[in-house]
């Protein structure tokens, strides 16, 4: 049986329609508009499918049942047309129709299986077709009423005043696409009424697939621009190998059988040899002409972390982040600028193809500062113009000036160190939010790349500048001066390595201090040895400050790792007492502690554990003048409690309901120890909670002393 012209064409365009509808559904399942067009596809391409079929059956039995399957999909394209179009066009005030359109779709569905909606065949020049009925009359004037609702809403969300640039081109191109289908598409019922007309209303399918895949290529409609352009590539790729593959092996069929086999695999390993090479210019040409880019994110976001890594000099920083934007993107133009938070002012930091002529500051606004910079949201600048309008107007303006097309925050928690700019890409087409979201991970990334950069440049100048003034003090040591210059050295090279980090130069200035009082770079005088000594005492404090602020940055960050084992409470505590009696009897105090006959274990992180204890003794030792500190012991209730008791400062009752908190401290500490911060007991209470214990405070007034307790379960395992 000969297939005619308007047969293939109709069975193209289910394929192209069913292919559209297939590729928005599995790009996002979870879009309820994603849903509502793949289901919309899947009835539009029954409809072309079925016509397919019925036009090449070969009886009129074939003809009515194919028909009829075509019905069973044709009944819902009113609903889920009319349904796409309130969701695109966000309306919500049509609900109770929106059910109606279902309802009735479903009882078409039962009537379309009856000869009361049609029975009986026409056949015309071009085709056949069932005749309609009295339901089907019916069912077209429902059929036209939810089409013209259809199209009134995307027309009046196009002219909506509000849109942005972006949606109204979207809508234009849904618009047009909806337009063609339903207006040429319904010419198909002219058979259903005996009118014999030519069956052009199949191609509508086709022409609607191929304006609404070129929205989704150029203009991020429904976002599956990376689907759709990653297939039309790989598409090409197969065509241009396969369709002279075919012509080779039909032409050795007809003059050559005898070698059919021989050019066979001849064919085979020639098309696997050029498919790669043939993909990449597929994907090349691509990049330059039509789709802007066919980047791997995931490939993106790797080769840039491995790069910045790799690097502290803050101008390799910026090269990196611009070699990888514009390859990616294509972007014209690429610029980083730095924000001054007092000033609220940005500052050209680098700059790659953007004309800014003498400019390098520009002042911030504060809406965007907080809705988006702050929220490590990139803007897109065509956008915020129906977001905003005139209360962002001056900056618009200049971003508009400058050609900006995106902004990505570069922000370190709460801290917003600048902007990543991007001009237009070079082919004029839109960032989509693949394009955004990757972005704000290279934002993220490139953060931290640059605070690492500007804190290793800081740290490069101060140790410069500390290297020039303890050259000029060192100068009148001429004994020592050969020792002072490999300290020196010694403090460049860690400071270099160490950068930002706290821990290690702390623990670095320690062991150097401690190894000039012993005398092991020379005597010093008693004066000298003073300050020294001092100095060594600041450095403790100040390590012990880092500890706990560095503890409570991960415990507040969930990234406090522990490690759990059992351990024997009562050893631990004589450990942390033994270690601090020359403390307390440099005070003159009494450091009692009776240990308990049994062993008494927990399940703990023994470091962790052992800080909390230290830290609570060590409190006591240094808020008692007089007296001494008793530290006790003991099991209750299948719990381990340990406590400390002093007869120190003592504290009120206000004192004792926000001590645990953080950077709070008593009201009299401060004429004690001068140097604390409040941040031990928070981290104490942190600890202890993780533990799955209790850490607690009791103390009967000022003056009179306090008693701190751990609670925890003992371990019988």
């Amino acid at each position: 049986m000969e297939i005619s012209f308007t047969a293939i064409l109709s069975l193209v365009s289910a394929i192209f329609v069913f292919g559209l509808g297939f590729f928005v559904f599995f790009k996002d399942r979870k879009s309820k508009i994603n849903r509502i067009f793949g289901l919309m596809s899947l009835v539009v391409s029954v409809w072309l499918f079925g016509t397919f079929e019925m036009l090449t059956a070969e009886t009129d039995a074939a003809a009515i049942f194919w028909d009829r399957f075509i019905y069973a999909g044709v009944v819902f394209v009113p609903a889920l047309m009319y349904h796409f179009s309130l969701v695109f066009s966000k309306i919500k005030s049509q609900k109770n129709l929106l059910i109606v359109s279902y309802i009735l779709s479903v009882v078409f569905l039962f009537l379309s299986r009856t000869d009361y909606f049609v029975s009986g065949l026409f056949r015309y020049s071009w085709g056949v077709h069932t005749q309609a009925r009295l339901f089907h009359h019916i069912f077209l004037a429902v059929f036209f009423f939810f089409l013209f609702l259809t199209l009134k809403n995307f027309y009046r969300f196009y002219t909506n005043k509000s849109l942005s640039g972006a949606e109204k081109t979207q809508a234009k191109y849904v618009f047009l696409a909806f337009f063609i289908l339903i207006t040429i598409g319904s010419t198909a019922y002219a058979p259903a009424y005996s009118i014999g007309i030519y069956p052009f209303s199949f191609g509508s399918g086709l022409v609607f697939s191929i304006i609404l895949a070129y929205a989704i290529v150029r203009h991020r409609l429904m976002d599956i621009k990376v689907v759709l352009r990653r297939s039309t590539v790989y598409l090409a790729s197969v065509l241009t190998v396969f369709l002279p593959a075919v012509g080779i092996l039909y032409l050795a069929e007809s003059y050559y059988p005898d070698l059919l086999i021989v050019v066979s695999l001849s064919v085979l390993i020639l098309g696997v040899s050029v498919f790669p090479p043939i993909r990449g210019y597929f994907y090349r040409l691509a990049n330059k002409y039509f789709f802007s880019s066919l980047y791997d994110s995931r490939e993106v976001i790797a080769g840039i972390s491995d790069k910045l890594r790799s690097t502290l000099d803050i101008n390799e920083v910026y090269n990196v982040i611009g070699q990888t934007v514009t390859n990616a993107f294509h972007s014209k133009s690429f610029g980083v600028l730095g924000y001054a938070p007092k000033s609220n002012e940005y500052q050209v930091l680098f700059n790659q193809g953007f004309d800014i002529g003498q400019e390098t500051r520009f002042p911030g606004n504060r809406e965007l500062q907080e809705k988006f910079v702050n929220q490590s949201k990139s803007l897109v600048v065509e956008e915020l113009k129906a977001v905003f309008g005139l209360r962002c107007r001056d900056t618009l303006d200049l971003l508009m000036k400058f050609k900006v097309a995106v902004l990505t925050p570069l922000n370190i928690k709460d801290e917003t160190l600048g902007l990543l700019v991007l001009g237009p890409k070079e082919t004029g087409d839109m960032y989509n939010d693949e394009d955004l979201s990757t972005l704000e991970v290279i934002g993220s990334q490139a953060a931290i790349a640059i605070k690492n950069a500007q804190l290793y440049e800081e740290t490069r100048k101060f140790s410069q500048t500390l290297q020039q003034e303890v050259d000029r003090q060192t100068a009148e040591l001429k004994k020592a001066n050969i020792e002072l210059r490999k300290l020196d050295q010694a403090k460049s090279d860690f400071i270099s390595i160490a950068s930002h980090q706290l821990r290690t130069p702390l623990s670095a200035i320690k062991g150097f201090l401690s190894m000039v009082v012993e005398g092991s770079y020379g005597a010093v005088n008693a004066d000298v040895k003073d300050k020294l000594e001092k100095t060594y005492e600041s450095n403790e404090r100040l390590s012990r400050l880092v500890d706990d602020l560095l503890d409570l940055s991960h415990m507040e960050g969930g990234k406090m790792e522990f490690h759990f084992a059992k351990v024997d409470f009562g050893a631990m505590v004589a450990s942390v007492a033994e270690e601090l009696a020359l403390q307390a009897a440099k005070k003159k105090l009494k450091l009692e502690f009776a240990n308990p006959s049994q062993q008494l274990f927990v399940l703990a992180d023994e470091e962790k554990l052992r800080q909390v204890v230290m830290n609570l003794i060590d409190n006591a030792i240094k808020y008692t003048e007089k007296g001494g500190v008793e530290i006790s012991l003991g099991k209750t209730d299948g719990h381990v409690e340990f406590s400390v008791k002093d007869t120190g400062l003592g504290m009120t009752p206000e004192e004792l309901a926000n001590l645990f908190k953080k950077f709070v401290r008593g009201a009299n500490a401060p004429r004690y120890h001068t140097e604390g911060s409040g941040v031990g007991l928070y981290v104490a209470k942190l600890l202890i909670e993780a533990h799955k214990g209790e850490v607690w405070a009791e103390s009967e007034g000022e003056g009179r002393g306090s008693t701190f307790f751990v609670k925890m379960p003992e371990y019988k395992g």
